[in-house]
């Protein structure tokens, strides 16, 4: 486990997020036994069961806790969408997250726990911030936070499925533009052997 200078109150960092840390729990030990790098995404109801909506949304909230206490470590500000997210709220209107794997990231750390560094966008006048691209890693799979001052015109969170997809990205860099890459070849195949067929 990653941990910050204190930033959150003891109370919320232990009792009311004590559900996001079970689902972690439970999410990082599939992730670290499982080799989930070539498939085409993550099967939350094989690792919650009949539970998996309410558990992977209290996973979101893990990772939302963990970038909000690295936002305050670094004196970025902390949306409130994200702030309300931990309270409850099942939608971030300028936030998006995403599983993801980068080429680099897994060639330098297969196993243990590992974070992107803060890509932090200014304005044009480097009057304010305008957009955030937070990752943190267990193994070569990892959660991806961008935030926009604009907001997300659509959106889907990778929370919201039962089947989410890994992104595949090349390095740190295609991370923070959102640069997608096309998964590989083994990848590619498992996608196309489930698709439904007529």
């Amino acid at each position: 486990m990653i941990k910050f200078p204190k930033s959150l109150c003891e109370s919320c960092n232990t009792k009311r997020s004590k559900p996001f840390d079970n689902a972690y729990d439970v999410y990082s030990q599939y992730v670290s036994r499982t080799w989930l790098r070539i498939m085409p995404g993550v099967d939350f109801r094989q690792i919650f069961g009949t539970d998996w909506e309410t558990s992977t949304i209290n996973l979101a909230r893990y990772y939302g806790k963990h970038f909000g206490c690295r936002m305050v470590r670094s004196g970025l500000p902390v949306p409130d969408t994200l702030r309300e997210f931990l309270d409850g709220a099942t939608y971030m209107s300028d936030a998006h997250m995403a599983l993801i794997t980068t080429d680099t990231v897994h060639k330098l750390y297969k196993g243990g726990l590992s974070i992107s560094p803060d890509f932090v966008e200014a304005d044009k006048n480097i009057s304010q911030f305008v957009r955030y691209v937070l990752v943190a890693y267990i193994g070569s799979v990892g959660v991806r936070y961008e935030w926009r001052e604009e907001g997300f015109p659509e959106q889907s969170q990778f929370f919201e499925y039962p089947h989410p997809v890994i992104n595949c990205f090349k390095d740190e860099i295609a991370v923070c533009e959102g640069r997608t890459r096309r998964p590989g070849w083994f990848a590619s195949l498992v996608q196309w052997a489930n698709q439904p067929r007529e």
